[in-house]
């Protein structure tokens, strides 16, 4: 139920992480794969995958979308006074 994007680099680590401790001993949790996969992070870059680039993307046109919202100035908010 991704929405139709692919699965993020780390995700598929992850997964591949899992179902290697998984053959190997029928009790591995998922919750074991997800602290061994961040052990082994630098095995991480081997694998292919566009999710980074289309992260960057994503975070450019956010971006964006902040400085033009800001180019009219600072927005203040109104303050309660107490009584």
């Amino acid at each position: 139920m991704n929405g139709g994007r692919k699965p993020s680099k780390w995700n598929m680590f992850v997964k591949k992480v899992y179902q290697e401790g998984k053959s190997k001993n029928p009790n591995y949790e998922f919750k074991h794969a997800l602290k061994d996969a961040s052990k082994r992070k630098s095995e991480m870059g081997s694998m292919s995958s566009n999710a980074s680039s289309s992260r960057k993307s994503a975070s450019k046109k956010a971006s964006k979308k902040r400085s033009m919202s800001m180019a009219g100035g600072k927005r203040h908010r109104k303050t309660h006074r107490r009584h």
